[in-house]
């Protein structure tokens, strides 16, 4: 989308939005249970037999791997015992027993068996597959969406399977995972992804390599010449001090090369930063109206993996320290809004693509019905 400023001063989203128990409800059927949902990475479930639980609100899946990787609703079908207690594993059989009765199903979740059940005449197997969700996948990521009549991910991902094509972002792989737990409403997530007014006070480090952002997101919007570059004088890639242990993607081309960082979502829940030599992805899921549960990969090409502790920490360092320090004024940021008086906010010239973003919300729930 084009960078364009905003002409006038907006309101936010309102206050209550963000911390209101039965408006979080609301958003849980309209956003987590009725869009895609990145849960995974395909190599989470590289090979026959291999699973992990996905949990998006209070909704537990099964991701497993059979001829091709499924999704279903984490309950066997007999009383609805979840099938997985553990977080990751294997089924050496191509079987899936529930820990409870031993209802047996297969990994195309169809049940095979009933073990020391008596017989009826009214029982048929299959009478009883495992609930089937919608799984599809891009970029390397599995997707999940839990609305049975869902449209296809395609119209989510849109142009970007050219945008990254030279970036290749199926064949990389987790070098390092952080996994952090955030007292902030999913929003504010998504929000403080979506504007750089932030960076300067919030984010020196980065400022120091993307120098464009000690302009507070308002680098190229002036309409004249900007005097300050992009980036750092000689910075390769996003690391503390702008240098890179890794060549760039081979396949990228000059321009790309020259691009050290882009940053995109398709929301809700999944987060891009792409830089020429790896990619910082971030899955965030809601755990409850005022926390969620984010999950940050650093992704390389698989042949340089695993990375010399040293050269992973140089990769990781930055992002690390910029993604705690969003955390942290997130979670400040929610305890504000407990305020009685507060309304709304208001979004200033240079947040437009949160502005976008809370249109985008604001147009969800009116077509749902679950604004009012």
């Amino acid at each position: 989308m084009t960078r364009e400023p905003l002409q006038r001063l907006e309101p936010g989203l309102p206050a209550s939005w963000y911390r209101g128990p039965a408006h979080y409800q609301g958003e849980l059927e309209v956003f987590w249970y009725g869009k895609w949902i990145a849960v995974a990475r395909e190599e989470e479930v590289a090979n026959a037999g291999d699973w992990r639980v996905g949990r998006v609100g209070n909704q537990s899946m099964v991701i497993v791997r059979g001829s091709e990787i499924k999704a279903y609703h984490n309950t066997c079908r007999h009383r609805g015992s979840v099938l997985c207690t553990e977080e990751t594993g294997n089924f050496p059989r191509g079987r899936i027993v529930c820990p409870y009765h031993t209802w047996t199903y297969d990994l195309q979740g169809r049940l095979v068996a009933t073990p020391r059940r008596m017989e009826t005449p009214d029982f048929k197997l299959s009478d009883f597959p495992l609930y089937e969700v919608a799984v599809d996948r891009w970029g390397g990521f599995v997707f999940i969406n839990l609305d049975r009549s869902a449209a296809p991910l395609s119209g989510v991902v849109g142009d970007r399977e050219n945008r990254y094509q030279h970036y290749r972002l199926p064949e990389l792989r987790i070098g390092k995972r952080i996994v952090l737990d955030v007292q902030a409403n999913w929003k504010l997530i998504a929000e403080n992804f979506s504007e750089c007014f932030h960076c300067p006070p919030v984010h020196p480090e980065f400022c120091r390599i993307v120098t464009s952002y000690q302009e507070a997101g308002a680098w190229g919007l002036r309409g004249t010449p900007e005097s300050k570059p992009e980036y750092k004088a000689g910075a390769a890639t996003l690391t503390l001090d702008g240098t890179a242990r890794l060549p760039a993607f081979p396949a990228l081309n000059e321009e790309e090369k020259q691009r050290l960082y882009m940053a995109d979502m398709l929301p809700p829940n999944l987060f891009l930063n792409v830089q020429p030599d790896y990619v910082n992805s971030h899955m965030m899921f809601p755990t409850g109206p005022q926390s969620v549960r984010i999950v940050y990969d650093w992704l390389f090409e698989a042949r340089h993996l695993p990375l010399a502790e040293a050269d992973l920490q140089h990769y990781v360092a930055l992002w690390d320290i910029t993604n705690r320090q969003d955390a942290q004024n997130c979670q400040w940021q929610e305890q504000g809004l407990q305020s009685r008086e507060f309304r709304h906010g208001v979004y200033v010239p240079q947040e437009f693509d949160v502005h976008r973003f809370a249109a985008w919300v604001r147009a969800c729930l009116s077509g749902s019905g679950a604004s009012r």
